[in-house]
């Protein structure tokens, strides 16, 4: 009777510890587009028409880190220059930028295309290509892109003979995805 006990009780143990359970918790991802922009400081840049030299080769005004994008899939920077300002009547196509990765990036580089010397349209016409990224900004843990723009203002005596005083010529900026 013992003998039967004993292995009445070991069968049992034996059932009870390979019994287990399985449950499933479902995860629903959503992945949704993401896209920020903005235009850094600084927000004006004053430049200075005093010598021959640069009514004749313009100046080139650099702005670092000036425009940051946070985008998880490709994007597309464009600009376009707003309603001058001014009695010099200044033509907006006398700017022209050039954009470079920003001197404190740490976003995704792989795919962007720099614009060198596009010429901003006038308001109201197409604006014009400045940044073309084929890839999220998205580098490991680091979100953003940032942007150094150079832009050469007045170059081949474009203001010469025109009056002189303050002008302001705006910029306006966006960025799509594709």
């Amino acid at each position: 009777m013992n003998k039967v006990i004993i292995t009445f009780a070991i069968l049992a143990v034996s059932l009870l510890s390979t019994k287990s359970f399985a449950q499933t918790a479902n995860l629903n991802i959503t992945l949704s587009d993401v896209l920020s922009f903005s235009v850094t400081q600084p927000a004006s840049l004053d430049v200075n028409f005093d010598t021959e030299a640069k009514y004749t080769n313009g100046i080139t005004a650099l702005a670092t880190d000036h425009v940051s994008v946070t985008s998880s899939k490709g994007y597309v920077v464009k600009a376009v220059a707003g309603t001058v300002t001014g009695s010099a009547a200044l033509a907006p196509g006398s700017i022209k930028i050039t954009s470079s990765i920003g001197a404190t990036n740490n976003g995704n580089t792989t795919g962007i295309t720099y614009g060198s010397s596009v010429t901003l349209p006038a308001s109201g016409s197409s604006p014009a290509t400045v940044i073309t990224a084929t890839n999220s900004s998205w580098s490991g843990s680091n979100p953003t892109n940032k942007f150094n723009i150079s832009y050469l203002i007045g170059a081949g005596g474009a203001y010469a003979g025109k009056a002189t005083g303050l002008n302001v010529i705006p910029v306006t900026y966006t960025v799509t995805q594709p």
